[in-house]
């Protein structure tokens, strides 16, 4: 196999593992928003008709609405679909555009970076705090949505820098 044969296999192996990473995020997310509807609304319902509303509710979708935000994130910005700024790019030569196509992804990879190193950290330091109303539930659990994402993000990241071409 060429230099060339084997980054193609390598990055067609990427793409695969990323899809499945997407795929599951996807459904993922449906079970979250759906979990995190009925419980609202439940939560509604307990409050109106019985005057005695879920004190947990709060905490949970909070929770789960922070996961479906930045895991969404990460989606959209796979997908392409977040709001971007593209005149000066699309207007500049290939050769420009693969320039700011490396300084966009590097400084995200700087980011995700960022977010993964110091997102673990405090993970492991909100690791053993609970939520004063869910006794099980750790705090922690709510910033592991951080670097996850990242994760998630900067691996698609380094997809797309094995993508840019010059010529």
């Amino acid at each position: 196999m060429t230099s060339e044969e084997n980054t193609h296999f390598f990055k067609s192996a990427l793409d695969a593992i990323l899809k499945k990473i997407t795929g599951g995020i996807n459904v993922a997310l449906f079970f979250i928003l759906t979990a995190m509807g009925l419980i609202l609304g439940v939560n509604i319902t307990m409050r109106y008709l019985f005057d005695n509303p879920l004190a947990w509710s709060n905490v949970v979708t909070r929770y789960a609405y922070i996961y479906i935000v930045l895991f969404g994130t990460a989606i959209s910005y796979i997908e392409g679909s977040h709001a971007q700024i593209d005149f000066i790019h699309a207007a500049a030569p290939k050769k420009v555009r693969g320039v700011f196509d490396i300084i966009h992804y590097l400084s995200m990879m700087l980011l995700c970076g960022i977010l993964i190193i110091f997102g673990t950290k405090h993970v492991i330091t909100m690791w053993p705090v609970h939520s004063p109303v869910v006794k099980g539930l750790s705090i922690g659990v709510l910033y592991l949505s951080v670097p996850l994402s990242a994760a998630v993000i900067l691996f698609f990241l380094i997809i797309k820098m094995m993508e840019i071409k010059f010529n």
